[in-house]
Protein backbone atom coordinates (compact mmCIF):
# COMPACT_ATOMS: atom_id res chain seq x y z
CA UNK A 1 0.00 0.00 0.00
CA UNK A 2 1.23 3.57 -0.94
CA UNK A 3 2.32 5.40 1.78
CA UNK A 4 0.42 8.69 2.85
CA UNK A 5 1.93 12.43 2.74
CA UNK A 6 2.45 15.23 5.65
CA UNK A 7 1.15 18.33 3.87
CA UNK A 8 3.54 20.74 5.48
CA UNK A 9 6.24 18.81 4.03
CA UNK A 10 5.21 19.19 0.44
CA UNK A 11 5.40 21.74 -2.34
CA UNK A 12 2.40 22.84 -3.75
CA UNK A 13 2.83 21.18 -6.58
CA UNK A 14 3.28 17.68 -4.53
CA UNK A 15 0.23 18.68 -2.14
CA UNK A 16 -1.77 19.11 -5.53
CA UNK A 17 -0.34 15.40 -6.91
CA UNK A 18 -1.14 14.01 -3.54
CA UNK A 19 -4.68 15.48 -3.47
CA UNK A 20 -4.96 14.17 -6.90
CA UNK A 21 -3.92 10.84 -5.38
CA UNK A 22 -6.28 10.42 -2.28
CA UNK A 23 -9.00 12.43 -1.17
CA UNK A 24 -8.86 11.14 2.33
CA UNK A 25 -7.63 13.69 4.48
CA UNK A 26 -6.81 13.40 8.60
CA UNK A 27 -6.39 16.43 10.38
CA UNK A 28 -5.36 16.04 14.12
CA UNK A 29 -6.58 18.45 16.66
CA UNK A 30 -5.42 18.72 20.22
CA UNK A 31 -5.09 21.70 23.12
CA UNK A 32 -2.12 23.39 24.86
CA UNK A 33 -3.17 23.07 28.56
CA UNK A 34 -2.39 21.97 31.71
CA UNK A 35 -1.19 18.04 32.36
CA UNK A 36 -0.54 18.23 35.77
CA UNK A 37 2.91 18.74 37.53
CA UNK A 38 4.33 15.86 35.52
CA UNK A 39 3.97 16.22 31.81
CA UNK A 40 4.07 18.87 29.25
CA UNK A 41 1.57 21.66 27.88
CA UNK A 42 1.43 19.89 24.71
CA UNK A 43 0.56 16.43 25.51
CA UNK A 44 -2.82 16.80 23.89
CA UNK A 45 -1.46 18.05 20.88
CA UNK A 46 1.74 15.85 20.37
CA UNK A 47 -0.27 12.27 20.63
CA UNK A 48 -2.63 13.17 17.92
CA UNK A 49 0.36 14.76 15.55
CA UNK A 50 2.11 11.53 16.79
CA UNK A 51 -1.06 8.59 16.19
CA UNK A 52 -1.69 10.65 12.37
CA UNK A 53 2.23 10.36 11.81
CA UNK A 54 2.17 6.76 12.08
CA UNK A 55 -1.30 6.05 10.53
CA UNK A 56 0.41 8.05 7.13
CA UNK A 57 3.00 5.59 6.99
CA UNK A 58 0.37 2.42 6.91
CA UNK A 59 -2.20 3.79 4.66
CA UNK A 60 -2.61 6.45 1.41
CA UNK A 61 -4.12 9.47 3.48
CA UNK A 62 -2.92 13.29 3.64
CA UNK A 63 -2.20 14.66 7.16
CA UNK A 64 -2.34 18.33 7.77
CA UNK A 65 -0.53 20.17 10.33
CA UNK A 66 -1.94 19.53 13.67
CA UNK A 67 -4.21 21.98 15.36
CA UNK A 68 -2.33 22.60 19.17
CA UNK A 69 -5.09 24.93 20.39
CA UNK A 70 -8.16 23.63 21.04
CA UNK A 71 -10.81 24.64 23.76
CA UNK A 72 -9.95 24.20 27.41
CA UNK A 73 -11.18 27.46 29.08
CA UNK A 74 -11.59 25.18 32.39
CA UNK A 75 -7.82 24.54 32.94
CA UNK A 76 -6.90 28.53 32.22
CA UNK A 77 -6.10 29.08 36.04
CA UNK A 78 -2.90 26.71 35.46
CA UNK A 79 -0.37 29.13 34.01
CA UNK A 80 0.64 28.15 30.27
CA UNK A 81 -2.92 26.83 29.51
CA UNK A 82 -3.78 28.30 26.11
CA UNK A 83 -7.72 27.87 24.57
CA UNK A 84 -9.89 29.52 21.93
CA UNK A 85 -13.62 29.43 22.73
CA UNK A 86 -15.56 26.48 21.13
CA UNK A 87 -17.47 29.27 18.29
CA UNK A 88 -13.94 29.95 17.29
CA UNK A 89 -12.69 26.52 17.39
CA UNK A 90 -15.53 25.32 15.51
CA UNK A 91 -15.17 28.23 12.94
CA UNK A 92 -11.65 27.50 12.65
CA UNK A 93 -12.11 23.91 11.84
CA UNK A 94 -14.43 24.87 9.15
CA UNK A 95 -12.08 27.58 7.54
CA UNK A 96 -10.08 24.72 7.58
CA UNK A 97 -12.27 22.19 6.13
CA UNK A 98 -13.61 24.30 3.55
CA UNK A 99 -10.05 24.92 1.66
CA UNK A 100 -9.54 21.13 1.37
CA UNK A 101 -12.59 20.90 0.10
CA UNK A 102 -11.71 22.88 -2.81
CA UNK A 103 -9.10 20.32 -3.51
CA UNK A 104 -11.10 17.42 -3.74
CA UNK A 105 -11.09 16.00 -0.41
CA UNK A 106 -14.02 13.92 0.16
CA UNK A 107 -13.37 12.12 3.38
CA UNK A 108 -12.13 13.78 6.48
CA UNK A 109 -10.56 11.88 9.78
CA UNK A 110 -10.31 14.23 12.75
CA UNK A 111 -7.82 12.55 14.94
CA UNK A 112 -8.58 14.33 18.42
CA UNK A 113 -6.55 14.57 21.55
CA UNK A 114 -8.54 16.28 23.76
CA UNK A 115 -12.26 16.09 25.06
CA UNK A 116 -13.00 19.67 25.49
CA UNK A 117 -13.06 19.81 21.57
CA UNK A 118 -15.72 17.90 20.94
CA UNK A 119 -18.49 19.94 20.49
CA UNK A 120 -17.09 21.94 18.14
CA UNK A 121 -16.07 18.68 16.06
CA UNK A 122 -19.58 17.83 16.05
CA UNK A 123 -21.00 21.28 14.76
CA UNK A 124 -17.80 21.04 12.43
CA UNK A 125 -19.06 17.70 10.84
CA UNK A 126 -22.47 18.90 10.55
CA UNK A 127 -21.47 21.62 8.15
CA UNK A 128 -19.46 18.71 6.08
CA UNK A 129 -22.67 16.27 6.54
CA UNK A 130 -24.42 20.03 4.54
CA UNK A 131 -21.91 19.15 1.93
CA UNK A 132 -21.87 15.37 1.61
CA UNK A 133 -18.84 14.49 3.05
CA UNK A 134 -18.07 12.01 5.60
CA UNK A 135 -16.89 13.30 8.75
CA UNK A 136 -15.39 10.82 11.85
CA UNK A 137 -13.46 11.45 14.98
CA UNK A 138 -11.50 9.26 16.56
CA UNK A 139 -10.06 9.89 20.06
CA UNK A 140 -7.62 7.64 21.75
CA UNK A 141 -9.20 6.60 24.93
CA UNK A 142 -12.39 5.40 22.59
CA UNK A 143 -9.99 3.25 20.70
CA UNK A 144 -7.82 2.23 23.32
CA UNK A 145 -9.34 -0.88 24.98
CA UNK A 146 -10.91 -1.76 21.54
CA UNK A 147 -7.00 -2.03 21.05
CA UNK A 148 -6.22 -3.78 23.93
CA UNK A 149 -8.49 -4.35 27.19
CA UNK A 150 -5.52 -4.02 29.55
CA UNK A 151 -5.67 -0.42 28.50
CA UNK A 152 -7.24 1.41 30.96
CA UNK A 153 -7.21 5.11 30.48
CA UNK A 154 -7.67 6.60 34.08
CA UNK A 155 -7.64 10.08 33.86
CA UNK A 156 -5.66 13.74 33.10
CA UNK A 157 -1.92 12.71 32.54
CA UNK A 158 -2.82 9.06 33.43
CA UNK A 159 -0.19 6.44 33.14
CA UNK A 160 -1.33 6.01 29.22
CA UNK A 161 -0.25 9.77 28.59
CA UNK A 162 2.68 9.60 30.28
CA UNK A 163 3.82 6.19 28.20
CA UNK A 164 3.05 8.36 24.83
CA UNK A 165 5.02 11.07 25.99
CA UNK A 166 7.80 8.71 27.21
CA UNK A 167 7.53 7.55 23.55
CA UNK A 168 8.06 10.64 22.41
CA UNK A 169 10.59 12.03 23.89
CA UNK A 170 11.41 11.22 27.90
CA UNK A 171 12.93 14.47 28.43
CA UNK A 172 9.44 15.61 28.63
CA UNK A 173 8.25 14.12 31.51
CA UNK A 174 9.27 14.40 35.27
CA UNK A 175 8.65 11.05 36.85
CA UNK A 176 9.44 12.51 40.00
CA UNK A 177 6.47 14.42 40.14
CA UNK A 178 4.14 11.46 38.66
CA UNK A 179 1.79 11.07 41.65
CA UNK A 180 -2.05 9.28 41.80
CA UNK A 181 -4.49 12.07 42.17
CA UNK A 182 -7.03 12.53 44.48
CA UNK A 183 -10.06 14.11 43.20
CA UNK A 184 -11.78 17.05 45.61
CA UNK A 185 -15.80 16.03 46.36
CA UNK A 186 -18.18 18.70 46.38
CA UNK A 187 -19.61 17.68 49.71
CA UNK A 188 -19.38 14.11 51.39
CA UNK A 189 -22.14 12.77 49.43
CA UNK A 190 -21.51 14.54 45.97
CA UNK A 191 -18.48 12.71 44.52
CA UNK A 192 -16.67 14.29 41.56
CA UNK A 193 -16.20 11.90 38.31
CA UNK A 194 -15.07 14.48 36.34
CA UNK A 195 -15.00 18.20 35.98
CA UNK A 196 -18.47 17.91 34.26
CA UNK A 197 -20.19 14.90 36.53
CA UNK A 198 -20.61 14.22 40.05
CA UNK A 199 -21.94 11.05 41.47
CA UNK A 200 -25.10 11.52 43.72
CA UNK A 201 -26.86 7.74 45.28
CA UNK A 202 -25.94 6.19 42.41
CA UNK A 203 -26.74 8.60 39.50
CA UNK A 204 -24.65 11.15 38.14
CA UNK A 205 -25.42 14.86 37.57
CA UNK A 206 -23.51 17.06 35.16
CA UNK A 207 -22.17 20.17 36.16
CA UNK A 208 -19.80 22.51 35.20
CA UNK A 209 -17.23 23.37 37.07
CA UNK A 210 -13.35 24.55 36.92
CA UNK A 211 -10.11 22.13 36.88
CA UNK A 212 -9.43 23.76 40.36
CA UNK A 213 -12.59 22.46 41.89
CA UNK A 214 -11.84 19.43 41.53
CA UNK A 215 -7.66 19.16 42.09
CA UNK A 216 -4.73 21.17 43.41
CA UNK A 217 -2.59 19.84 40.77
CA UNK A 218 -4.04 19.90 37.67
CA UNK A 219 -4.21 16.18 37.10
CA UNK A 220 -7.03 13.95 38.05
CA UNK A 221 -9.09 10.87 37.82
CA UNK A 222 -11.63 10.63 35.34
CA UNK A 223 -14.39 7.83 36.52
CA UNK A 224 -16.38 6.58 34.24
CA UNK A 225 -14.67 7.73 30.88
CA UNK A 226 -14.10 4.21 29.91
CA UNK A 227 -14.63 0.89 30.67
CA UNK A 228 -11.58 0.98 33.37
CA UNK A 229 -11.91 -0.78 36.87
CA UNK A 230 -8.73 -0.11 37.84
CA UNK A 231 -7.86 3.29 39.33
CA UNK A 232 -5.06 2.62 41.16
CA UNK A 233 -2.68 2.39 38.59
CA UNK A 234 -0.10 5.08 39.53
CA UNK A 235 1.21 7.31 36.14
CA UNK A 236 4.60 6.47 37.38
CA UNK A 237 4.43 2.48 35.78
CA UNK A 238 4.37 4.42 32.50
CA UNK A 239 6.92 3.01 30.31
CA UNK A 240 8.50 4.26 27.02
CA UNK A 241 7.76 0.86 25.54
CA UNK A 242 3.70 0.96 26.92
CA UNK A 243 4.27 3.81 24.90
CA UNK A 244 5.41 2.55 21.32
CA UNK A 245 3.05 -0.29 21.38
CA UNK A 246 -0.20 2.50 22.31
CA UNK A 247 0.92 4.47 19.43
CA UNK A 248 1.17 1.61 16.48
CA UNK A 249 -1.88 0.21 17.95
CA UNK A 250 -3.37 2.79 17.46
CA UNK A 251 -2.18 3.62 13.89
CA UNK A 252 -2.99 -0.66 13.31
CA UNK A 253 -6.63 0.33 14.42
CA UNK A 254 -7.21 3.63 12.09
CA UNK A 255 -5.13 2.48 8.72
CA UNK A 256 -7.95 -0.35 8.80
CA UNK A 257 -10.72 2.08 9.85
CA UNK A 258 -9.63 4.41 6.77
CA UNK A 259 -9.88 1.75 3.53
CA UNK A 260 -13.19 0.78 5.23
CA UNK A 261 -14.37 4.92 5.76
CA UNK A 262 -13.30 5.16 2.38
CA UNK A 263 -16.58 3.40 1.10
CA UNK A 264 -18.90 5.82 2.62
CA UNK A 265 -21.14 7.37 0.13
CA UNK A 266 -24.14 10.36 1.60
CA UNK A 267 -26.74 11.32 -0.07
CA UNK A 268 -27.45 15.12 -0.97
CA UNK A 269 -29.77 16.56 2.29
CA UNK A 270 -32.25 17.10 0.12
CA UNK A 271 -32.86 13.32 -0.73
CA UNK A 272 -33.33 12.69 3.00
CA UNK A 273 -36.14 12.85 5.51
CA UNK A 274 -39.34 11.86 5.54
CA UNK A 275 -40.24 13.90 2.35
CA UNK A 276 -37.86 12.40 -0.02
CA UNK A 277 -39.17 10.37 -3.11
Amino acid sequence: MKKGYLLEKLTWPQAKKAFEETSLVVVPVGSTEQHGPHLPLGTDFLIPKEIARRLLEKANVIVTPTLPIGYAKYHTMYPGTLSLTEETLKNVLIDICEDLLKYGTTHILFVDGHGGNLQALRQCGEWLRQRCIPAAVVTWWQLAPAINPNWQAIGHADYIETSAVLALDENLVDMKAAKLPINKDLSPSLRMLDPHTIEFNNATVSINLLTGDITDTGDLMEFGLTAAKDYTIEPSTGTKELGEEFFEGQADYLAKFVEEFRKVTLPPVSETGPLAK
